[in-house]
């Protein structure tokens, strides 16, 4: 206890000196912030002194108008109005241009090693068909001449036998006839095939679908205006394009025909007009590009015979 207590007193003794200082210094210091204020206290009356009326206060700036903005229905109501002013325009302008059958007709003008697609082929068979209506009018008259005859003569065997004869006259011309229309037909057909064999030597349908798809992606028909509103496959349903989607009777979907088939007279008009958009190839007199399912068929205009044919033409 002795010991602690001496330890104390001699720390004490220590310290006390030591702090003497510190609190001469610690008084020093408050005394100059004393004055410091009491200095910023003066100055601040000195000024109130010279300046006895305060300043004007700030006026605050007169507030403007406010603009009024017209409502949102009026803004909407005036964007409706210039659309329907531009659609009016764009549809005079249109309304100026030529027609579809004027540019054609000039561009058929432009390309004079091109045929103009006359209807050679329905000629021919219409005149076909009108030497066989004459044939069988002129058969019609004889045989009635010789009815006549036959009422102004008397009854008898020998009567009998001439209408045998007659009868018989009548079978061999119809004999004739039938003949006669076999061969035009035959001569046609073979006309035909030699046009048909002449198409495929100057187009491969093989060799456009490759071109097509490595030129074009999966999407391309997306910005196509002729391929609006497809959205896909449905069941029961083809898609044409500048058509639309069409039913499909039950029996005919989901089919393919091949080459020298005969293609249902439904599918006849749905037809490809801008075959030179897809790159197909020119299709002789007579004939049309006909699109059925995701096919594309070459066929007859007069019969639906198919000439040739390309199977899955475009990859979705």
């Amino acid at each position: 206890m002795k010991r602690s207590l001496m330890v104390a007193a001699s720390i004490a003794a220590f310290v006390v000196p030591a702090a003497a200082p510190l609190t001469a210094l610690a008084q020093d210091a408050r005394s100059d912030r004393a004055a410091v204020r009491e200095q910023r206290r003066e100055a601040r009356a000195e000024r109130r002194a010279e300046s006895p009326t305060p300043p004007a206060r700030r006026e605050n700036p007169t507030p403007q108008p406010r603009v009024e903005r017209p409502s949102r229905p009026e803004v909407r109501q005036e964007r409706r109005e210039e659309r329907r002013a531009d659609r009016q325009e764009r549809r005079a302008d249109r309304t100026e241009r030529p027609s579809r059958p004027e540019i054609r007709q000039e561009r058929r003008a432009d390309r004079p090693d091109r045929p103009t697609r006359p209807e050679v082929r329905q000629d021919r068979r219409e005149d076909r068909v009108d030497r066989r209506q004459e044939r069988r009018g002129d058969r019609q008259e004889r045989r009635q001449e010789r009815r006549e005859d036959r009422q102004d003569r008397p009854n008898r065997p020998q009567n009998r036998w001439e209408n045998r004869q007659d009868r018989r006259q009548d079978r061999r011309e119809d004999r004739q006839e039938r003949r006669q229309d076999r061969r035009e037909d035959r001569s046609e057909r073979r006309e035909d095939r030699r046009e048909y064999r002449e198409f495929r030597q100057r187009f491969n349908g093989a060799n456009w679908r490759r071109d097509w798809n490595r030129r074009h992606g999966r999407d391309w028909w997306r910005n196509d205006r002729r391929w609006r509103g497809y959205s896909g496959v449905r069941i029961g349903f083809y898609f044409a394009p500048g058509y639309g989607y069409y039913n499909v009777p039950r029996n005919y979907w989901n089919q393919r025909w091949r080459v020298g088939e005969v293609l249902p007279s439904i599918f006849w008009r749905y037809r490809l007009e801008d075959w030179r958009t897809y790159g197909l190839g020119y299709p002789p007199e007579g004939t049309r590009w006909v699109l059925v399912d995701n096919h594309i068929y070459l066929i007859d205009e007069y019969d639906g015979y198919i000439i040739d044919v390309i199977y899955d033409a475009w990859s979705w």
